[in-house]
């Protein structure tokens, strides 16, 4: 069965892992604006289209841009320090639905029908992360419940790799080429380091927009 004809996902949870220092970027992700909008407000829309249940994992103190358009609930990472495995941690432990779509923060191009196909992946297991370029994906990655646990277990023995959790789950590794059919230029897995990429990644969401209201008449009918 290819993703294109895989079966329509049960519900699932999004969970945006907001809680980085954007070091290189020299300021806050979440609250780092791209074509006006900050870059949280971006993914959190995306996820919103296809999910009712939008969990944002923030570090203890951290202020976030209050929620435009898309809500969602806050999860507090205890271990600030020990990176996305934690937050992966704080987000499945308040999450409503069994499975959920982890993304990062600064992700603002991401697609929904390509989220829609990871989570469709993840009907038989317990982890799915796309494989770019030989390298697993866990920060655009289907989560089941089950594995708050392992990520648990990993982070107590000193380990932060979340791809770890790919070889301790019941898993499936994705060809990051596969979902093309669903994002034809894999935007959704830009993310924003640097203030370069952030310009790239406003320019991009403009045109976007462009084209969006391109395909609609002034009179509200498609072109």
């Amino acid at each position: 069965m290819s993703l294109q004809d895989s079966p329509s996902p049960e519900p699932f949870s999004g969970v945006i892992l907001a809680g980085g220092f954007g070091t290189r970027l020299g300021r806050d992700k979440a609250a780092a604006e791209a074509a006006g909008r900050p870059l949280l407000h971006w993914t959190a829309e995306a996820l919103a289209a296809v999910s009712d249940d939008i969990v944002v994992v923030a570090r203890p103190g951290q202020t976030l841009p209050p929620p435009a358009g898309a809500a969602w609930r806050v999860a507090r990472d205890a271990r600030p320090e020990a990176g996305p495995l934690a937050g992966i941690e704080a987000g499945l432990g308040i999450v409503r639905h069994d499975l959920a779509i982890v993304v990062a923060t600064d992700m603002p191009l991401l697609v929904p029908a390509l989220l829609r196909a990871v989570a469709a992946a993840c009907r038989d297991v317990d982890v799915v992360m796309p494989v770019r370029d030989g390298r697993p994906e866990p920060l655009l990655a289907a989560y089941r419940r089950a594995a708050r646990a392992a990520a648990t277990a990993l982070l107590d023995a000193g380990e932060r790799r979340p791809r770890v959790l790919l070889e301790r789950l019941p898993s499936r590794r994705l060809d990051a080429e596969a979902l093309q059919a669903h994002d034809g230029e894999l935007q959704s897995f830009h993310n924003v380091n640097t203030a370069a990429d952030l310009a790239r990644v406003a320019d991009l969401l403009r045109d976007r927009r462009s084209r969006g209201a391109a395909r609609i008449s002034p009179t509200g009918g498609s072109r």
